[in-house]
Formats: structure tokens, C-alpha cells, sequence
């Protein structure tokens, strides 16, 4: 059982991609943390319009990895991004932040690097 992903979904891009998925999840973790990056520099800038596509990207791989909590985060984000809602982004942006890194730790746990 994890709190942070759905280990059957793993299990299924296994199932469906053979020994890639491994490689395919190490390349969505990738993905995921440089556009958390991303995230991060833009609300500091107070940019919000750059931060929706990254939210919408990262949210994407997030659900291809059964990991709700940081997809609900991100969703969070990009819906108050959308609205120009800054203090809802950034309290948003903080909960990813939050999620992230135990979310990062259990998925490369469940699906090593090559």
C-alpha cells in the first residue's frame, strides 16, 4: 500500500509495456520535477500564465502514475493559475511541494532507474 501512487498502476504499464515502463516512468519523474521547477521560478516571478502549461503537463504524468495526491496539487494549481488567483497558486504550489518528494521516492522505489 502507498500513500503517494497506485502501485497496480505501475503494475498495469508493466503489464502493457513490458521492461520499458521502467524507463518510461524514470522519464515522466524527469519530466514531472522540471515542471515542478518550473512551477516554482514562475510563481516566484509572479509569472501565473507560464505555470498553467507546466501544471497541465505534470498533472498529465501525474495521473499516468497513479499519483493522486500530487494530481489533485496540481490540479489545484492550475485552476487557480487559470484564475490569475495568486494566493491560492502558491498555497497550491506549496502542497505540490509537499507531495512531491515522497511521491518521487515511492515511484522510483517501485519502478528503478535503468
Amino acid at each position: 500500500m502507498s500513500a503517494y501512487h497506485d502501485p497496480a498502476r505501475i503494475a498495469q504499464l508493466h503489464a502493457v509495456i513490458g521492461a520499458e515502463a521502467d524507463a518510461m516512468v524514470a522519464s515522466m519523474l524527469a519530466s514531472l520535477g522540471r515542471a515542478i521547477e518550473r512551477l516554482e521560478v514562475t510563481v516566484a516571478a509572479g509569472e501565473l500564465d507560464p505555470a498553467i502549461q507546466a501544471a497541465h503537463a505534470a498533472r498529465n504524468d501525474a495521473l499516468m502514475l497513479g499519483a493522486g495526491p500530487l494530481q489533485s496539487a496540481l490540479t489545484e494549481f492550475e485552476a487557480a493559475a487559470r484564475t490569475a488567483d495568486e494566493p491560492a497558486a502558491r498555497a497550491a504550489l506549496e502542497r505540490v511541494k509537499a507531495v512531491w518528494p515522497p511521491t518521487r521516492s515511492e515511484l522510483i522505489a517501485a519502478a528503478p532507474p535503468q
